[in-house]
């Protein structure tokens, strides 16, 4: 509670120069303003001034002007989320404010449509047709579990609706980028809508590679979606979805990277490198609104199949080859009641369970070359390596908030109960003869609870500070690698996290301001770590880690056409106290994929015409900055600050609307992403500029 106290006191010099622009005349003000930020999470729904937490919300416009297709590219307009470009949809390292897993379980939830996604393989996948965008930074542990250590991502499609519609959008650029997407809602009858959508996503590549002088990251990806909203009854309604992504890409853009010079060379090895994914999400959601209470009860599913055929050591060499087979499944079940909005209390229960399914083979192969170098008496040498994860778990939450005027008081907690279970076969082929190694199964189960206090005071409608104390959890497991004993399992993180914060608007809501400090103490942070052979990766525990840093988001509209906006996120991110082993100590270093600082800066101007032939030319540009961070504990390999310059144009007339963008425009030379294998480091290049054209119908 005393870090909370300093970081209010932190924050005096900004409530008292916001709390004199809030009495400011308003008789020369202009009656134009901001729209409200609505926060459309089932568990919060509501105006974001009324959330006491930092929370970004990204709406369609801004998907569209920014070129948002995925979740990596949220890193641009959302202060401290990083999301590195790992070269393929494989893996999904999510982090925010310092808080992120490289592989296994993500420590950031993600919600597509009311849907959990539990497994990282499924994180990145094709935005089509979406509404909206919300994260919200900080432990969200007591509403959503232990998956939202670091926050919480959630996606919103758009909904099917009462009048019939359909839009065509075909988008071309530089690298034979293709994308087209088609969008029909058609409602049944007055009580019955249907919504369906299809996205074809594809581009040859961006990068070369030097040994067969072919593209290494090209993409060919389909996505459809169905919806449906049925309302029988005034107060009851059945929402359903189910979305199918079949996805092929050549990969991966990796070269080897000098640590001492700290630059990549080229993109330079022998074996052709692939993923294929295939990806069903379904769900289906009933909700009864009665007088006094909402009662809700989401089920859904989830299947990832994957496969992934890679070079491990990425060299003109044929060392090693590696094949990756991969199902999963995943169940969970929700129920939640929640009052209606009341004048003094407002409360919240909710039971969530799920039950998780994963088979996986890796199978790793020597080539002549490997064979040559480590001297194996083999003509051909593999061996195969195969687990078979189950994960379940059970919670139970409750919040409660007190509202005695402008002061409002809310309480949380949640019991979760997790048990997993792994089962191991390890058997190896010399000169193809099966010889079974090792098999064995394990079991391992969780408890943890998990509260959460947030103070929220109201000055105004227009000026609230908050504070929040919360505790954050991500539970153990097993590795999918290990070549020890003493890898086989890693232990659960848990932190305590301390949270102060303005929100404020003034001048008729034409300026949007959110402040917000942060401090986060966490203890056995899961860190990242290659196995002993550099054949593979898995997950250790530090000892203790400290997070803390500020966030700043401002909007403004200086003139009733133009709209401008900043964001700024600092993160310092360290062990406190980490020793590997006698010989390495890493105490006091930055954690890795952590930039410094963040920010994003730009302007939309829209330009309205009285002519025939164009209604209005809309004008966007944004500028994302981010600090210098480091690729592992070392700190010896990093990236320094880079910048990025975007833009779009758009002319539009009636329901047809023709835009020009592009990325990366001035062509910033940066690193997207690193690792080490084998005893190297290898880097992926970060995108060159690209820029293309958009046409979408509308009727």
């Amino acid at each position: 509670m005393r870090k909370t106290v300093m970081l209010l006191a932190a924050m005096l010099p900004f409530i008292s120069a916001i709390k004199a622009q809030t009495n400011t005349s308003q008789d020369s003000i202009k009656h134009y303003h901001l729209e409200d930020i609505e926060i459309k999470s089932p568990k919060y729904n509501r105006n974001i001034f009324e959330i006491p937490a930092a929370a970004t919300m990204v709406p369609e416009r801004l998907i569209e002007n920014n070129k948002i297709q995925n979740l990596t590219d949220i890193s641009a307009v959302v202060p401290n989320f990083f999301m590195p470009d790992y070269g393929s949809k494989l893996t999904s390292p999510v982090y925010i404010r310092g808080v992120g897993n490289r592989i296994n379980t993500p420590s950031v939830g993600l919600y597509v449509d009311g849907i959990p996604y539990f497994e990282k393989s499924a994180f990145n996948f094709d935005f089509f047709d979406v509404e909206r965008i919300e994260v919200l930074r900080g432990p969200q542990g007591t509403l959503y579990g232990r998956n939202a250590m670091g926050g919480l991502i959630n996606v919103i499609t758009n909904q099917p609706g009462n009048k019939r519609r359909t839009s065509v959008s075909a988008d071309y650029g530089k690298f034979n980028q293709k994308n087209v997407q088609v969008s029909h809602n058609q409602p049944i009858t007055e009580k019955l809508s249907v919504l369906g959508n299809f996205n074809v996503r594809d581009n040859e590549g961006f990068f070369t590679n030097q040994f067969n002088n072919t593209k290494v990251d090209a993409l060919e990806s389909y996505s459809g979606r169905l919806k449906l909203a049925y309302n029988p009854l005034k107060n009851f309604h059945i929402n359903g979805n189910i979305q199918y992504e079949d996805s092929k890409q050549i990969g991966y853009p990796y070269a080897v990277f000098n640590d001492s010079t700290n630059r990549a060379g080229a993109i330079n090895y022998d074996h052709e490198s692939l993923y294929n994914r295939k990806m069903l999400s379904t769900g289906i959601n009933l909700s009864y609104q009665a007088e006094k209470f909402l009662f809700t009860a989401t089920t859904s599913y989830q299947s990832v199949k994957d496969f992934q055929d890679i070079d491990q050591d990425f060299t003109p060499e044929s060392l090693f080859f590696v094949i990756q087979n991969q199902k999963q499944h995943m169940y969970s079940q929700e129920y939640n009641m929640q009052s209606c909005e009341q004048n003094l209390y407002n409360w919240m229960f909710g039971i969530f369970s799920f039950s998780q399914y994963q088979d996986k083979s890796v199978t790793v192969e020597y080539g002549e070359d490997g064979l040559a170098k480590y001297r194996l008496p083999y003509n051909e040498y593999r061996y195969t390596k195969t687990y078979g994860n189950n994960n379940s778990g059970l919670a139970f939450f409750h919040q409660s908030t007190f509202d005695l005027g402008g002061l409002s008081f809310t309480v949380g907690l949640r019991a979760d109960f997790e048990k997993a279970m792994l089962s191991y076969f390890y058997d190896k082929f010399p000169n193809g003869e099966l010889k079974p190694v090792e098999t064995f199964a394990s079991e391992m189960d969780f408890f943890e609870i998990l509260p959460r206090f947030a103070l929220k005071y109201s000055i105004s409608e227009y000026f609230v500070p908050y504070a929040t104390v919360a505790k954050g959890y991500n539970s153990g497991g097993f590795n999918s690698t290990f070549e020890r004993e003493e890898d086989r399992s890693f232990k659960p993180e848990e932190s305590w996290n301390y949270e102060a914060g303005i929100k404020a608007k003034w001048l008729e809501q034409r300026v949007y301001a959110n402040l917000a400090f942060f401090y986060i103490d966490w203890t056995n942070q899961q860190i990242y770590q290659t196995v002993p052979s550099g054949t593979g990766s898995m997950l250790t525990n530090a000892g203790k880690s400290e997070s803390k840093g500020v966030e700043f988001e401002l909007k403004a509209l200086p003139a009733k056409n133009l709209e401008t906006w900043f964001s700024f996120g600092y993160n310092d991110a360290k062990f406190t106290d980490y020793v590997k082993d006698e010989n390495e100590d890493y105490s006091g270093n930055y954690i890795p994929y952590v930039p410094r600082f963040s920010f994003n800066a730009g302007a939309n101007y829209t330009l309205e015409l009285d002519n025939s032939w164009l209604d209005r030319v809309r004008f966007h540009v944004t500028y994302n900055g981010f600090g210098k961070h480091y690729w592992k504990e070392t700190n010896e390999a990093y990236q320094d600050y880079y910048g990025l310059l975007n833009h779009r144009i758009t002319f539009e007339k009636n329901n047809v609307t023709l835009a020009f963008w592009g990325k990366n425009i001035l062509d910033a030379n940066y690193n997207s992403f690193y690792f080490q294998a084998l005893g190297n480091s290898y880097a992926q290049i970060g995108k060159p500029a690209t820029m293309g054209f958009n046409l979408k119908i509308a009727f």
